[in-house]
């Protein structure tokens, strides 16, 4: 950014302080979790971070939302940079409002079970506050010692919890929303209204598209009194996957499932490990548990015991820690060792539980045609919510580009089926840049109507540009 003019404007609105031009800035909030080649590689030609801005209160965004509206010049929101799919690579010369300054919990009450903060608060940081009063929040996912509340509610993120709790976006009540106008949304924090279409819904996994969001009320939960974990083991993943669509079916509500069929190796065979955490009053969590068993042992569902499903709840946040010593703490993308590697992806889909095991057997035919490998498949949640890790050929990290560009096809490919079969391509991620060349399959006329409402609102296309197909 080299016009001095312009500098000395967002300087004068949030201070030299919270305006950074340094290189090692600018990179950093110009890439999320999954790394360069985990994305769009096209979206890297676009555009660049400009320079970054950190303000400290929602008046503070305003003022920056107004001068970018008159200057013409494209705002990315940036939370705590841990999202999988590409939502903060720039797709042209933009600047990064990085919310990490407004990270204040303006009140938790016990009564109401809300927790009012604002969007830079660390989701861990939460979690914290709540526990010093018998609360927890609902959404737990990998990120938790690092995602941001409005990161977590732009994605709609799920996490380990959702199967009881839902997704980030059912804990929300209310909003503040700053509009691509510089005007001051303020949503009433209730848990039901009758007055029209939700505006929550319209920023609750828009990515920044419609505003940046600057505050939320939350919906908040009483610690557990109970927490059991049980894990069972099946001889294929027909009879996992069938015993947990019946506990679905009768309304068991797990804090955690997962049924995963493990394949480490083509040749080595796989196991398939229903995981399992119930926590809540103690009647409720030992009633689910006894009438699990029974439904597991009727599909011939092996009881494991609580060790597996224990492990995996205390682990579940490791691979945040790692990235956060890796990555956030000063080790830049691009000087690891370029040691050869698996290129992986993961694909989150949504589909009707009858077109599950159909959906399966399709993808691993495709897997077999292009010599690639799954390595897991998971039912995660929900019985529709349906997970696979493919793995490519080990390389090394100057070939990854090229290895991406020969395994995203095969994504793609297994996505529309997903679409196909009248689902979803993603469940749990959000769009970014990676998934948005699949948005007019998966809106259809819908994709034409929410373009509608992004020029209405936002006409200089100020807002996260490039996202969501918009």
């Amino acid at each position: 950014m080299n016009d001095y003019a312009l500098i000395e404007k967002i300087t004068n609105l949030i201070g030299s302080n919270n305006l950074f031009l340094d290189e090692s800035s600018l990179t950093k909030n110009s890439m999320d979790a999954f790394g360069r080649f985990r994305n769009n590689p096209d979206a890297y030609k676009n555009g660049k971070v400009l320079a970054v801005v950190a303000p400290s209160s929602t008046q503070q965004v305003a003022d920056i939302i107004k001068l970018a509206n008159d200057e013409k010049i494209a705002l990315m929101p940036y939370g705590g940079g841990t999202g999988v799919m590409g939502a903060i690579t720039p797709t042209q010369d933009c600047i990064s409002v990085d919310l990490k300054n407004m990270n204040r919990i303006r009140n938790i009450s016990y009564e109401d079970k809300t927790a009012t903060v604002e969007a830079g608060t660390i989701l861990a940081d939460l979690e914290f506050s709540l526990n010093q009063q018998d609360l927890m929040l609902g959404h737990d996912p990998y990120s938790v010692p690092i995602a941001t509340v409005g990161g977590a509610i732009s994605t709609n993120g799920v996490g380990y919890r959702a199967s009881r709790y839902g997704s980030m976006g059912d804990q929300v009540l209310g909003l503040e929303v700053v509009l691509p106008n510089g005007k001051i949304l303020k949503t009433p924090a209730v848990i039901k209204s009758s007055t029209g279409p939700s505006l929550n819904q319209l920023f609750i996994g828009a990515e920044g598209c419609f505003g940046i969001i600057t505050q939320a009320t939350l919906r908040v939960f009483r610690s557990p009194e109970l927490r059991v974990f049980k894990s069972f083991l099946f001889d294929n993943f027909e009879d996992g996957f069938n015993a947990m669509t019946e506990m679905f079916s009768i309304g068991l509500k797990p804090a955690l499932i997962d049924v995963s069929e493990e394949i480490p190796d083509p040749s080595s065979g796989s196991k398939t490990v229903m995981y399992l955490t119930f926590e809540g009053y103690t009647e409720e969590v030992k009633a689910q548990l006894t009438r699990t068993i029974t439904i597991c042992n009727q599909r011939n569902g092996k009881d494991a015991g609580e060790s597996l499903a224990e492990h995996y709840w205390n682990t579940r946040h490791d691979s945040a820690y790692s990235y956060k010593k890796r990555f956030l703490n000063g080790t830049p993308e691009g000087t690891l060792s370029a040691e050869p590697r698996r290129l992986s992806e993961y694909p989150h889909v949504s589909i009707p539980i009858s077109k599950v095991l159909d959906y399966r057997s399709q993808c691993k035919e495709i897997m077999d045609q292009r010599n690639m490998h799954i390595r897991e498949y998971s039912c995660w949640t929900a019985p529709e919510l349906f997970s696979m890790i493919l793995v490519n050929v080990d390389v090394a990290d100057e070939s990854e580009k090229s290895n991406h560009e020969s395994i995203s096809p095969v994504v793609t490919e297994i996505l529309s089926i997903a679409q196909n079969l009248g689902g979803s391509m993603e469940y749990v991620h959000g769009v970014g840049t990676k998934l948005v060349h699949l948005m007019p399959q998966e809106l259809g006329n819908g994709l034409s109507l929410l373009r509608g409402i992004k020029y209405s609102i936002d006409p200089n296309n100020i807002m996260n540009p490039g996202r969501l197909g918009l």
